[in-house]
């Protein structure tokens, strides 16, 4: 009658068995934010804000046609009235646009 036991006994010892060296062995890498090589950190970057527009061809004729970050021109107080208070001055709504000597153009 001691068999069922001393197999259940078993059986809950190699489960716990393998399951300590497969943690052992087989580490997760999803909870840790720190690598050797700087992966996880330029992947961090990559989601961080909006990337730059690929500017190919956004300029007409006009070249280099570069990528740049600018202040957007509807955030000027007008004639509308603004649904924000005044403490929020410093805040400045940017927008990515291609740029190619001094002039703008839509991506």
């Amino acid at each position: 009658m001691d068999s069922p036991k001393v197999y259940l006994y078993g059986l809950k010892t190699s489960v716990t068995l393998i399951l300590i060296i497969s943690l052992t062995l087989f580490p997760s890498n999803s909870g840790s934010t720190s690598t050797k090589d700087g992966k996880g950190l330029k992947q961090k970057k990559l989601v961080l804000g909006s990337r730059p527009p690929k500017c190919v061809n956004k300029c007409l004729s006009c070249n280099p046609c570069m990528a740049a970050l600018v202040i957007s021109s509807h955030h000027k107080v007008g004639h509308i009235h603004k649904a924000t208070p005044q403490r929020d001055e410093g805040y400045y709504l940017l927008s990515w646009k291609c740029k190619c000597g001094n002039k703008f153009f839509q991506p």
